[in-house]
């Protein structure tokens, strides 16, 4: 009797099964990573995710924006007033007037004279005129140009530049007298009192608006305890001295008049007589 042994045939099929299984395992185990893979490259988060979106965005305070634009706001306009200011000052109107004929005058030897003796009176920001009357340095001015200076600087012509200390101040008349430091300084001469009429002419130097040294022409329109002026009169004006013919100083420039509404007047300068001012000989 033959036997057969079928031992080796099962081991073998045993073997090519395992063979088989492990095969399948590992293609499975391979596919499955290859499925987390992609399933975990498609769970990648977007660009988007990590953007806020507008509900997102952390809440800005009312109260600064409203703060700041307020600023921003009180800038510019300080800038535009800034900058109204500045052509207001030197391109306002009435200095197309006078500058052409205040050229034309100082081209005039004995104005070029009088302008050496008129100065410009300066402090805290504020300026005015004012002229010298003796060699050694008396000025006179309007009580109003310097009554909140703290100190009062004084400027001649020439830019020689001088510390002024009050000497002499009558508010009721608006005029002061300032004393300074010097020797041989330019001055003009005071007229004697009562040497002046209406319709005599005269002349003013002074420092109106922007610009310094600027002569006006005109007459007197009325005399008495004031002198009326047709000459024009700006701001800054104020302590200007009114000269005579003879090149003697008659008054002191202080305020204009400022005619009403409908009323046919012209505007007038008014100055002091130097009659009326204690100090003067």
């Amino acid at each position: 009797m033959t036997f057969y042994s079928y031992y080796p045939f099962v081991c073998d099929t045993l073997e090519v099964e395992n063979e088989v299984e492990e095969s399948m395992e590992n293609h499975n185990d391979s596919h499955s990573r290859e499925e987390k893979e992609e399933t975990e490259h498609l769970n990648e988060p977007e660009l988007e995710d990590f953007l806020f979106d507008d509900e997102e965005k952390p809440p800005k305070s009312r109260a600064g924006i409203l703060l700041t634009r307020s600023i921003a706001v009180l800038i510019a306009l300080s800038l535009i007033i800034s900058i109204l200011a500045v052509w207001v000052n030197v391109f306002n109107l009435p200095s197309f007037s006078f500058l052409p004929k205040s050229n034309e005058l100082s081209k005039i030897e004995n104005i070029k004279d009088y302008k050496k003796a008129v100065v410009t009176i300066e402090g805290n920001g504020t300026k005015g005129t004012g002229f010298n009357i003796s060699k050694e340095g008396s000025i006179i001015t309007n009580h109003h140009v310097i009554e909140s200076m703290s100190p009062i600087t004084v400027i001649f012509p020439n830019g020689e530049i001088m510390r002024a200390e009050i000497e002499e101040d009558y508010p009721d008349l608006d005029i002061a007298l300032l004393e300074v430091e010097g020797k041989g300084l330019p001055y003009l001469e005071i007229q004697n009192g009562g040497k002046w009429k209406k319709g005599d002419s005269i002349y003013v130097i002074g420092n109106p608006l922007a610009y310094n040294q600027i002569v006006m022409e005109g007459d007197i329109t009325k005399s008495g305890e004031r002198l009326f002026l047709s000459a024009p009169i700006e701001k800054g004006n104020s302590g200007s001295p009114v000269i005579d013919s003879e090149g003697k100083v008659i008054g002191v420039v202080y305020a204009i008049t400022i005619p009403s509404i409908g009323s046919a007047d012209d505007q007038a300068g008014l100055a002091v007589p130097v009659d009326r001012i204690p100090v003067l000989p």
